[in-house]
């Protein structure tokens, strides 16, 4: 029987096909025994097929099978006749030319999948839709991924997240070094701290003379008490150079009167009269010291005040002291103990404590500090008396008899509580660098004030403009580590452009009085803030 078959189908190989059949290969007899090759009508089977013949077949040619033998591209396969229209199926059977046609366009079909197939099995070569697998050391697709390739994709670095770190970090704004200095910080604070001898002496001589001015104003003025108020920097720890500077206030409390704001002077807010009222503890005072218009006049104190300290200096034998001329303006009686090879410079000021008014009246719309310094020291201070000194406000050439408030009580009290927690600075508590970039700013300032003293372009410069733009610094960056000393560099600088654009805008607020400009004077704030510039820049060769 095997004989016998193998006969018919030599014969009916031989034997030519007839027409319908080779313009429709469906429609041929199915060959026995094995699976034939689909026919390429049907493009899936198609494209399998193909696949395999061109992958594992014989060097006989195309159409021969894996068994040797040759088998007819027209002949169909056992699946021909579900994909030919022709065969079972009920359709009208199609023309010859739409046949040719779909013949031709399968046979396009068939030899670009072989081409693509051959071109990536052969010689490995990616698919469009995978321009750089190969690239990256991903595996293709369609081929299983080992273990050992899907560590190592694993352990590469993720490109993309690197990426955007890296053009975040470029985007963001470098930090800003302070410049390069000839002279370190901690070395120019060296050189400005006070010698203890120097102090011990210096204050032996001021006591003793403060001493003898409060006996005598408390005999000679018509007040029943005078109270003592060291002020100034000496008193706050931050002065520099040398002892040779104090401020010392006499302080008449229990006075009553009503104010009355003068609001066309150089400092809008700061300066006021004294409406006069019943005062039994002051009954001399409406006698000789209050004018026609029942105001309390602060020239006729000042003048009562200076000659009672010039009676006094007289008496004193044991030291010389001088006094000096009286500055228009001024609300000081400045003596000079003399202390050779130099002098001390002493400021003598009488002030008067309002019974009923206190700073929470003026201070409404001061800085708040209750961030840097909390709110009990807040509310202290907004209790504490208002004091006004005797100073006139200037109007063109002319001078207003007019009191000026006093804030020299309550500056005191916070630059010795400076810090935002209760033991900065105390012996066992934290230290920071508040006090010494305000020492490094007044030094500045000084400095350049000799520098260009020929110029006289910066005598009006005090050292109080420094204070107050240390304590507004204050405010704004209220945390003890905000003034870390082993930042003392950055520090400084910080303080140091607060001044600057302060300088530049030519406007520094009064600390307690925001109405107050400080810098509304004529003042050259630009030079200042050029010549500062030029000295930062230059490393701070002022320094050396």
């Amino acid at each position: 029987m095997a004989a016998r078959g193998k006969g018919v189908r030599k014969a009916m190989a031989g034997r030519p096909a007839p027409a319908d059949a080779a313009i429709n290969p469906a429609s041929a007899p199915k060959s026995r025994g094995r699976k034939q090759q689909p026919s390429p009508e049907c493009p899936g089977e198609a494209k399998a097929s193909l696949l395999n013949e061109t992958s594992g077949c014989s060097p006989r040619g195309k159409g021969s099978a894996p068994g040797g033998r040759n088998v007819s591209l027209e002949n169909s396969s056992p699946k021909a006749e579900k994909c030919d229209p022709a065969g079972k199926s009920k359709q009208p059977a199609e023309d010859a030319g739409a046949l040719q046609k779909k013949q031709a366009r399968h046979s396009k079909v068939k030899a670009e999948v072989v081409s693509g197939a051959l071109s990536r099995e052969k010689n490995h070569v990616p698919s469009q839709e995978e321009p750089d697998r190969e690239e990256k050391g991903a595996p293709l697709r369609g081929k299983k991924t080992s273990q050992k390739e899907r560590v190592s994709a694993a352990e590469q670095p993720d490109h993309g997240r690197a990426a955007a770190a890296a053009a975040a970090a470029a985007a963001a704004v470098p930090r800003v070094e302070p410049p390069a200095r000839r002279r370190s910080l901690r070395d120019v604070l060296k050189s400005l701290i006070m010698r203890k001898g120097e102090i011990s002496d210096a204050a032996k001589r001021v006591n003793s003379v403060r001493e003898l001015l409060k006996e005598a104003i408390q005999k000679k003025l018509p007040v029943d008490s005078v109270e003592i108020l060291n002020t100034g920097s000496y008193y706050e720890h931050h002065k520099i150079y040398k002892p040779n500077e104090f401020d010392i206030m006499f302080k008449v409390p229990g006075v009553r009167g009503d104010l009355e704001l003068y609001d066309d002077g150089d400092c809008k807010g700061a300066y006021y009269f004294i409406q006069w009222a019943r005062n039994p503890k002051l009954k001399d005072f409406k006698k000789n010291f209050v004018n026609d218009q029942d105001r309390l006049s602060a020239s006729k104190i000042l003048t009562k005040l200076r000659a009672v300290i010039v009676d006094t200096v007289k008496t004193i034998k044991e030291m010389k002291v001088i006094v000096e001329r009286k500055k228009p303006g001024s609300p000081a009686v400045t003596l000079l103990i003399e202390k050779p090879p130099s002098h001390i410079s002493v400021d003598i000021i009488l002030a008067l404590e309002m019974e009923s008014k206190t700073l929470g009246n003026i201070w409404k719309r001061g800085p708040d500090i209750k961030k840097w310094l909390g709110e009990k020291s807040s509310r202290d201070l907004d209790r504490m008396k208002l004091c006004l000194v005797p100073k006139n406000a200037k109007a063109g050439e002319d001078f207003i008899d007019t009191w000026r408030l006093s804030f020299s009580l309550a500056e005191k009290t916070i630059i010795h509580n400076h810090g935002n927690t209760k033991t900065c600075c105390e012996a066992n508590g934290k230290k920071c660098c508040r006090k010494d970039c305000l020492k490094l700013l007044k030094n500045l300032l000084e400095e350049l004030k000799t520098k260009h003293k020929n110029k006289n372009q910066f005598k009006k410069f005090c050292s109080y403009y420094a204070k107050t733009a240390f304590l507004h610094a204050c405010t704004k960056w209220t945390s003890d580590e905000d003034w870390c000393p082993a930042n003392l560099d950055e520090c400084f600088e910080r303080l140091l452009d607060y001044f600057l654009d302060c300088l530049r805008k030519a406007e520094l607020k009064h600390f307690f009085i925001p109405d107050c400009n400080l810098f509304c004077c004529d003042l050259k704030c630009s030079k200042l803030a050029q010549a500062i510039e030029s000295e930062r820049n230059n490393g701070f060769p002022i320094f050396e």
